[in-house]
């Protein structure tokens, strides 16, 4: 596959480009909404013929084993544009609105409801999963009609170009797709060359500030921020599960991924038997050489961070920051209680309540997902319901978002808008409404109302509204007698 898609480097044409990209929106977005699919299908295929070099460019980007990189990125991401071809389409065709019974005198009137591109997005995309969080955000934008100029991580850039190729060569025209390269400036400069919708992902203190400037501007974004993601361990869970469940959603991706566990809340009769499981399964784990850091200043930071908390009162289980860590006792007020570490530390405190655990959940300013660890799924589900947080899963971790009918959607700090799956797609599209009325349909609402016309509406009303069968039959008969001294009237 060649590389034939254009990349400007450092964002400095991203003006241009963003002209290029709606010179070419028009003429895409007026094809059939089955030619568009039919790029999506075709792209699909390509990337999954360049799977194996795929997985050489993000394992030779982020150090995580080819095996890993097949089954969280590689699969996943084909997925989404499969159920993006065969599912998510259908939703953009345009759709017959129900006409209401009560406004009998207009119902003549048809409406429609169809679903228009903004025109061009941006996709500012992040590092920790290069492929599964950009290229369906990029799919789903070029299905519902829009131009893109996509701005990856700069250690995703040549996945980018190679993914944009692959939609290329499957029929998409040559400058509706843009890849923008660069750092922080060229992010900058995808919201300044004037995208239609920004759609963001990555850490807060980066996407508010893009935010800011898109709002500036008067356009919409969707926001997918930092993540806190707090577990919550009842009493009568399946420890060895539960620990075994929570170290592998801490410790995947090396801890990560925005949906990585941090925290977790464990009822207090069993608090010490979790953390002498999850220290077990933290032992466990540990040997694998795939979860050291290479980036001696991240090791220093994560380091520090635990000695932090062990100042504050925190109790080190196992670990020191640098690869798989436990700290237990932890509090409010502690960075890595309150803040996302993207690292493999994980920190665990006791709670007396559901109550409180729900409260700590719903305080915090993060709040894009949790987990609920119990052997009742009726009381697991009752608990999910009182949770402020964008997604909550109940004994299970991090795999759920995987799905590609699946949306992830932040609170708080933690974004708004969603992403990937119908959600997501509704997030491309803007709705338009049609409304005819046929040429000659009878138009009573263009006349006088007469002076007993207010006599109708109040009964109509009446008979829709009536608590009973009976007082249901008595305003029917009261519309019936108003009707027939209109009709006798004229």
């Amino acid at each position: 596959m060649s590389d034939g898609i254009r990349a400007g480097e450092d964002g400095g044409d991203a003006g241009t480009r963003c002209a290029l990209a709606r010179a070419a929106q028009g003429e895409w977005s007026a094809r059939p909404l089955a030619a568009r699919v039919r790029v999506i299908e075709g792209a699909a295929r390509l990337l999954a013929e360049e799977a194996p070099r795929l997985a050489a460019l993000l394992s030779e980007a982020s150090g995580q084993a080819p095996a890993a990189l097949w089954s969280a990125e590689i699969l996943p991401t084909l997925d989404a544009l499969r159920w993006l071809a065969r599912d998510g389409a259908r939703h953009l065709a345009p759709q017959s609105l129900r006409r209401s019974r009560l406004q009998w005198y207009v119902r003549a009137t048809r409406h429609t409801l169809a679903w228009d591109p903004f025109g061009v997005v941006g996709v500012i995309t992040p590092g920790n999963a290069q492929l599964f969080l950009s290229v369906p955000q990029v799919a789903a934008a070029l299905l519902a009609g829009n131009g893109v100029l996509w701005k990856p991580a700069p250690a995703g850039d040549a996945l980018a170009v190679l993914a944009a190729s692959a939609f290329r060569q499957a029929g998409l025209p040559e400058d509706l797709l843009q890849v923008v390269q660069g750092a922080a400036e060229a992010a900058r400069s995808v919201v300044e060359a004037g995208v239609d919708k920004l759609f963001f992902t990555g850490g807060s203190v980066a996407g508010l500030s893009l935010y800011r400037l898109q709002a500036e501007r008067g356009r919409p974004a969707v926001l997918e921020l930092s993540g806190r993601h707090v577990a919550v361990v009842l009493a009568d869970a399946d420890l060895t599960m539960a620990a075994r469940g929570i170290t592998w959603g801490k410790l995947s991706n090396r801890g990560r991924n925005c949906i990585s566990v941090q925290l977790v809340l464990v009822a207090r009769p069993a608090y010490a038997d979790f953390l002498a499981r999850a220290g077990n399964a933290m032992t466990v784990a540990s040997a694998s050489p795939d979860l050291g850091l290479s980036n001696p200043g991240e090791a220093a930071r994560l380091r520090r961070l635990t000695e932090e908390a062990v100042e504050r009162g925190a109790r080190l289980i196992f670990g020191d920051g640098t690869g798989p860590t436990l700290l237990a006792d932890v509090a409010p007020g502690m960075w890595v209680v309150d803040q996302e570490i993207q690292g493999p530390i994980l920190t665990a405190a006791p709670v007396e309540s559901e109550a409180e655990a729900i409260a700590w959940i719903n305080r915090g300013a993060y709040r894009l997902s949790a987990s609920l660890w119990s052997a009742d799924p009726v009381r697991a589900r009752h608990m999910a319901a009182r949770l402020d947080v964008g997604q909550v899963w109940i004994n299970d971790a991090l795999h759920p978002v995987a799905q590609p009918a699946v949306p992830l959607v932040g609170r708080g700090q933690s974004g708004f808008g969603a992403s990937r799956g119908l959600a997501g797609l509704l997030e491309m599209v803007q709705p338009k409404v049609t409304s005819e009325t046929p040429a000659r349909a009878a138009r009573r609402h263009y006349d006088p109302i007469p002076p007993n016309g207010a006599d109708l509406f109040r009964e109509t009303v009446a008979v829709a509204f009536a608590s009973g069968a009976k007082s249901r039959l008595a305003g029917l008969g009261r519309l019936l007698r108003t009707l027939i001294g209109l009709v006798r009237a004229r």
